[in-house]
């Protein structure tokens, strides 16, 4: 709801020629605070109580979501407010972010990440499919302000349930210095070569399409396409339909043979919807690709998270996962600017499909500059092994 919503209400704030820059801007002020803090939340994930970090986590994304639709409900709202606002909401998403998936293994266990890392995924994006559609009526019926009201209030139900639930914890912290940790988490991965090039796969969609992508979606939906505000809310219900019959068949099926092979796979197959979405003239066709998109995007993330996990060790697991949120989520700063940017000055369809065009060449290297990915041995898991 708060993404539809902002983009709507920058769309109104800034027209229709200036609202490209904006968005990208948007993107840059929510992922800047991965770019400097995600690998400290990772190991604050490894020191502290995962389950009090998010506790933490949900307050500060609760204080930004009430700052917005105080300043909107209010009448001062402007571009500057919205992006102080996500600069606080980035900070909290930094430092909570790898906390939040080492919690689920603590929950689940080894056996039943995958099943878990998809289900979650699941809950995710049956609010992606619903909240498009209620944004959309809130926006047109009541205006933004109410939107951004409705979003704060949502985050009482799971302050309540992380301040009841208890997770054991999977290791103790050592006192280790943390420049030593994050060191040690970085060379952790630096000297896995497939696990490595796992984010790689992951992190070249960030900084060429990324967040900005979906902050292009409403230009494609009101210009390109001439379907509407409620257009656009269906082309992002599109997307989490598809997301959600991914995380289902993930839940119940078996581990491909060969995870890396697949990830890079499902990584060109998104790609390749967004290249085709970006010259796409036609809604129904529009709207199939991003199923398609939507689909793609969670088989890559929850199989990739899912890998990286198993392959960590306990005590350094957090730092892991905050490696791979600093790939796939801090790096997304740069591409604010750069997507942005040049769908300002070249449109969003040329921006969108070159961007995707290099994007699927860079995959092309990555799958030929690492073996590892390509071959059918387990050796993910004989990494897992030599860790444990």
């Amino acid at each position: 709801m708060e993404n539809v919503i902002r983009n709507l209400l920058i769309l109104q704030l800034v027209g229709k020629d200036a609202a490209a820059f904006w968005l990208g801007m948007m993107v840059f002020a929510h992922w800047v605070p991965f770019t400097a803090f995600s690998l400290y939340g990772g190991t604050l994930a490894d020191r502290y109580d995962n389950r009090k970090i998010q506790i933490v986590t949900q307050l500060l994304l609760m204080a930004a979501a009430t700052g917005t639709a105080v300043a909107t409900l209010g009448g001062f709202v402007t571009v500057w407010w919205l992006f102080g606002l996500l600069l606080l909401h980035g900070f909290a998403g930094a430092i909570g972010n790898p906390a939040q998936q080492t919690l689920i293994h603590a929950i689940v266990g080894r056996d039943k990440l995958l099943s878990a890392v998809s289900l979650n995924s699941t809950a995710r994006q049956f609010s992606q499919v619903l909240g498009p559609a209620i944004a959309g009526f809130i926006y047109l019926a009541f205006g933004a302000g109410w939107g951004f009201l409705v979003n704060a209030v949502t985050f009482l139900p799971l302050l309540v349930l992380l301040t009841v639930i208890r997770v054991p914890r999977l290791h103790e912290w050592s006192g280790q210095p943390v420049i030593e940790a994050l060191r040690e988490g970085i060379a952790f991965v630096r000297d896995r070569p497939r696990l490595a090039a796992l984010i790689s796969v992951e992190m070249l969609p960030v900084i060429f399409l990324g967040h900005t992508f979906n902050s292009l979606v409403p230009i494609f939906a009101t210009v390109v396409l001439a379907s509407g505000e409620l257009g656009y809310a269906f082309l992002l219900v599109a997307s989490g339909v598809g997301a959600v019959a991914a995380a289902l068949y993930l839940a119940y099926a078996r581990e491909p043979r060969n995870a890396a092979r697949f990830i890079v796979a499902t990584a060109a197959i998104e790609t390749v919807a967004i290249f085709v979405f970006a010259y796409s003239r036609s809604y129904p066709i529009s709207l199939g690709l991003m199923f398609v998109v939507g689909a793609a995007a969670v088989l890559t993330q929850a199989l990739t998270n899912t890998t990286l996990q198993l392959a960590a060790p306990d005590r350094l697991r957090g730092r892991v996962m905050g490696a791979y949120s600093f790939g796939t989520q801090g790096l997304r700063v740069v591409n604010g600017p750069l997507l942005g940017g040049a769908a300002y000055l070249f449109g969003a369809p040329a921006a969108v499909a070159a961007a995707a065009g290099f994007v699927l060449l860079g995959l092309g290297g990555i799958l030929a500059k690492v073996p590892q990915l390509r071959r059918d041995e387990a050796e993910l898991d004989d990494e897992a092994r030599i860790a444990f």
